[in-house]
């Protein structure tokens, strides 16, 4: 508004009772973002970094992540499976070598912990064994 030639103290005003009125609420604006972040499968750490970028407090971008209890550690799993199919390494296009595994996993921590989630989460997240929800 101020970009539109219009004066603080006119704009003051507009904005109490837009606020008043509902029509602006951070709150609600965080919790809109939190849900909008799951979605794409990001982790809590990215979500708090992107909504602090919107320009929110800390206390705002606190309550709506409470405000959703969502179980990070699946998150995180239901990514790397999204990801890499396999989530757990065991060799590499038919090799076996100790350092191309181990290559290939420090690429998918790196991945997970790029999406937002912690070591605990991504630990979990790759530990996680696709035959043992399949045992018939």
């Amino acid at each position: 508004m101020l970009e539109k030639g219009f004066e603080v103290v006119d704009i003051e005003p507009v904005l109490d009772d837009c606020e008043a009125s509902g029509f602006i609420n951070d709150t609600r604006y965080a919790e809109l973002l939190v849900r909008s972040h799951i979605a794409r499968g990001h982790g809590s750490i990215r979500i708090r970094q992107a909504i602090a970028q919107k320009g929110l407090s800390k206390d705002c971008i606190e309550a709506a992540l409470s405000a959703n209890e969502h179980d990070w550690f699946e998150l995180a799993k239901v990514k790397a499976i999204k990801k890499y199919v396999t989530p757990k390494v065991t060799e590499v296009k038919g090799s076996q070598s100790r350092e191309l595994v181990a290559k290939e996993k420090a690429k998918r921590v790196r991945f997970l912990l790029s999406q937002g989630f912690n070591y605990e989460q991504v630990s979990y997240a790759l530990d996680y064994d696709p035959l043992a929800d399949n045992d018939d």
